[in-house]
């Protein structure tokens, strides 16, 4: 059941803001999240066929989606991807290139502006445990050395921050 929760006005237009929660599937998962449209006060806001996606931000029924279905199966959010990034005291290039990931789906993934696989989930857990994200580096130092100059990147100081205690600030 629809409930408005505010009005907005586009250009020279009133909306009625309305939340509704939906279910949706992602990666064979069903979720529950609320969603919000727009409609205008002269339209009814059970008919689904008024709801406009918001104007100010036409991706948040998708980014509420891709927030549920993290908490459902238990993946980092992005804030946590980039926080864990940030207390390695790591660049986004940096991190892309040990994790084996693009740069762009990794900002993209701190940004919110994309789902991570379970392949990049499984990637992401070095970020959080310090200890193991050392170890891969230790055993492949040499391929990411290799990496590291192809993509014009300071392999000697990526080292020697990963040789650095965590750190706690955020």
């Amino acid at each position: 059941m629809p409930e408005t929760i505010a009005q907005v006005t586009s250009d020279t237009t009133t909306y009625n803001v309305v939340t509704v929660a939906e279910t949706t599937t992602i990666a064979d998962i069903q979720i529950t999240s609320n969603h919000h449209y727009w409609v205008l006060p002269t339209e009814d806001p059970n008919d689904p066929t008024a709801y406009r996606l918001p104007e100010d931000d036409p991706t948040y029924n998708t980014r509420q989606d891709w927030m549920a279905y993290r908490d459902q199966v238990n993946f980092l959010h992005p804030d946590e991807v980039k926080a864990a990034r940030q207390a390695l005291n790591l660049t986004l290039r940096e991190t892309a290139l040990i994790l084996g990931m693009s740069f762009s789906t990794l900002s993209n993934i701190e940004n919110n502006l994309a789902l991570q696989s379970f392949d990049h989930e499984v990637k992401l857990r070095y970020l959080t445990h310090p200890t193991w994200l050392r170890t891969l580096v230790r055993q492949h130092r040499a391929l990411i050395i290799a990496r590291a100059e192809q993509r014009q990147i300071n392999a000697k100081r990526l080292l020697a921050k990963l040789r650095q205690p965590v750190s706690t600030q955020k």
